[in-house]
């Protein structure tokens, strides 16, 4: 996929967000300048994000992603917008996992997608999603995303209805953050063994 079908598909995915109810606080001017910086020098440089150029890296079997939030991109500040760009190599999984700032759009570049979501009476909502296909996960629910495809890779596009969503990891949330295994074996009904073996990796990690 070239270029200017990129570009099409970044700003198709921008209207489609761009009537959703922000999480951001609410701008009382055009746009937010920074700190210490001169509105009247300010470009269209500042409202350029180029971090997507050149793709992804990504290893065998493995995610990769680069992302445009406030963070990278400071003319987001209170534009209730962000992107992701993520690759999935073939068997890679995005584990169960939460943004709890935001509503996420997916939109398929290339490749197949298994995703779902549950909702709050454990419902799950999945789907196999094709190029060309949307997705939308509502804001911070638990879901996952996984490419089951043995020899192709997926590329997709997240956009979210913050500037900076945020991103709770269920796995490394539960076992790396140093809740006491006694509260873990009793909610999950298994031995304290197999709770060691659980958070053995996330301890290790240092639970990211």
């Amino acid at each position: 996929m070239g270029q200017f079908q990129l570009q099409l598909l970044a700003s198709l995915v921008l209207l489609a967000i761009a009537g959703a109810r922000c999480s951001d606080p609410e701008l009382t001017t055009d746009f937010a300048v920074p700190d210490g910086v001169d509105a009247s020098k300010l470009d269209g440089n500042f409202f350029t994000y180029t971090g997507f150029r050149g793709g992804v890296s990504t290893a065998p079997g493995e995610t990769g992603s680069k992302r445009a939030t406030v963070v990278e991109f400071p003319a987001l500040v209170g534009l209730g917008i962000s992107f992701f760009l993520m690759y999935f190599q073939p068997g890679a999984v995005l584990p169960p996992h939460l943004h709890p700032r935001g509503s996420k759009l997916i939109y398929m570049i290339q490749g197949t997608l298994t995703v779902g979501f549950t909702d709050s009476n454990n419902k799950l909502y999945n789907q196999t999603l094709q190029e060309g296909d949307c997705f939308v996960v509502p804001k911070a629910l638990v879901h996952y995303m996984a490419n089951l495809d043995s020899d192709k890779e997926t590329k997709v596009i997240f956009s979210f209805s913050s500037s900076n969503p945020g991103s709770i990891q269920l796995p490394s949330n539960l076992f790396g953050s140093n809740i006491p295994s006694k509260v873990l074996e009793k909610s999950f009904g298994v031995s304290s063994r197999v709770i060691k073996q659980l958070e053995y990796p996330h301890k290790v990690k240092g639970g990211h």
